[in-house]
């Protein structure tokens, strides 16, 4: 048995289109064929398809994201437009599904087709499950977003995927086969009105020492991890400032401003930093000051000692000797005085 794998591109920039009108029908028209030779720059692809919202008689201007705008209970149609780049006609599943931050660098991805849909994936339904596309050509499909009565003000985020049918490619890991399938996804940017709270906050800030080999070297491997989290409504693109003080408050190293990948609401990124010639033996204080749009969001801080065991030994022998030489020359004197 073959378990399939679905590798998503998603849409990264975009115009700010109007937001489309609302409708009223609860099941979207099926897709169909359009005349246009090739999508415009900057659209989503990979090279065999591309995918973006559809232009209607009221976004004039080519598209590269979905933006909408309701409240609570609406229904919200639009349109997106599916390029087939290849010499052969190709098939396609089109589905509806919520944004995420990576775990790994906090990047926009779409969930799975099988994953749980609690947003836009779950309110999105398509006009075309299936859509075929001749070689060469278009096809736009229709979809709506039905809002549910008790939706939250704020950002909902996600996307349409437009996934190719046919297995790619098939490999073996461990004891599993594994069947590759390209999936490209065009953002949809939809915003309920209400009362819009932005907040991001720093989290489990903490310090990492590897102790040198040496015992007077430097720190081997010294990592500052953190946690940046949106505990607003609005997606945010916060930037991280670092500074390391020692001993008496003077500064240890400055870190770069930081700049974080748009985070949306409800989600995390953990952010690793390395910090090469850490001190080898330092009271040492942490501060993270976590910034946005909005200004000042969160400030973290965290201490800890750098005092290696190596260290403390060669200081220990060091008083142990010059106690011991100390003893000795009393002993001499004493002997002399005699």
């Amino acid at each position: 048995m073959i378990r399939v794998i679905t590798t998503l591109v998603v849409l990264l920039s975009a115009l700010a289109p109007l937001s489309p009108a609302r409708a009223d029908g609860t099941s979207p028209p099926a897709g169909r064929d359009v005349k246009e030779e090739k999508p415009a720059p900057g659209t989503t692809g990979n090279g065999s398809w591309a995918v973006a919202p559809a232009t209607t008689s009221k976004t004039l201007t080519p598209r590269l994201r979905f933006t909408l705008e309701g409240r609570a209970g609406d229904v919200i149609n639009d349109t997106v437009r599916i390029w087939n780049l290849t010499g052969k006609k190709m098939k396609f599943e089109v589905y509806g599904a919520d944004g995420y931050n990576t775990a790994r660098d906090g990047a926009f991805a779409l969930r799975g087709e099988e994953e749980p849909q609690k947003g836009i994936g779950r309110w999105t339904k398509v006009g075309s499950r299936e859509v075929s596309v001749p070689a060469g050509r278009a096809v736009d499909v229709p979809f709506i977003v039905s809002i549910p009565p008790n939706a939250t003000p704020g950002d909902h985020i996600g996307g349409v995927v437009v996934a190719n049918k046919e297995v790619e490619a098939v490999k073996q890991t461990g004891g599993a086969v594994l069947g590759l399938r390209r999936a490209v996804g065009a953002r949809i940017y939809l915003r309920l009105e209400g009362s819009l709270v932005p907040g991001a906050r720093v989290e489990d800030l903490r310090v990492r020492n590897t102790e040198p080999e040496l015992p007077w070297g430097s720190p081997v491997g010294t990592v500052i991890r953190y946690r940046i989290v949106n505990v607003g409504n609005v997606r945010l693109t916060p930037t991280a400032q670092i500074r390391a003080t020692g001993l008496f408050g003077r500064v240890l190293r400055d870190f770069p401003e930081r700049a974080m990948p748009e985070l949306l609401p409800g989600e995390d990124v953990e952010v690793e930093l390395k910090w090469p010639g850490a001190p080898p033996a330092d009271a040492v204080k942490v501060t993270v000051e976590l910034k946005t749009q909005v200004g000042l969001q969160s400030v973290a801080r965290t201490s800890y000692v750098s005092l290696p065991w190596q260290t403390l030994v060669s200081v220990l022998a060091l008083v142990l000797a010059v106690a011991l030489l100390l003893r000795l020359r009393r002993h001499l004197i004493a002997r002399r005085n005699a």
